[in-house]
């Protein structure tokens, strides 16, 4: 009698190194690029169509919708607004640059006070951030 070979099926295993490698790489890859992610505060932008993306800003200045001010998360009072920039730039070589992030329902000669306070405090290059229309 002749004896064929029967096929057996064969259980496949699926090989899970790679998967998990690619996991791994992943999360590394979240981790580091959050920790340099810029935090910001949730402030409603104004909106304007000429706005233009700047470079690096290394201070930013956002005020509020309900008035109060904060200096890099830090919260500051209107009047010592002018001290803590004075402080920062003081240390700061080169370009002394700022980023005001106002809310679009401040009044616009509160954005001003803050502006020329800034200005007074050493900030040679102050920009406004807006939403793109």
């Amino acid at each position: 009698m002749i004896r064929f070979n029967e096929h057996e099926p064969k259980r496949s295993q699926l090989d899970l190194t790679p998967l998990i490698d690619v996991v791994f790489l992943l999360l590394i890859f979240f981790m580091l690029t959050s920790c340099y992610a810029k935090p910001q505060l949730p402030v409603a932008l104004p909106e304007a169509e000429s706005g233009q993306v700047q470079g690096q800003t290394t201070v930013i200045l956002t005020i509020k919708a309900d008035g109060s001010i904060y200096l890099a998360e830090n919260q500051v009072a209107p009047e010592q607004v002018y001290a803590a920039l004075a402080a920062i730039y003081q240390n700061k070589p080169g370009a002394k640059t700022l980023e005001i992030q106002s809310d679009k329902v401040i009044p616009f000669g509160s954005v001003v006070k803050i502006l020329d306070e800034a200005k007074k405090a050493g900030a040679e290059n102050i920009s406004i951030a807006t939403e793109p229309k």
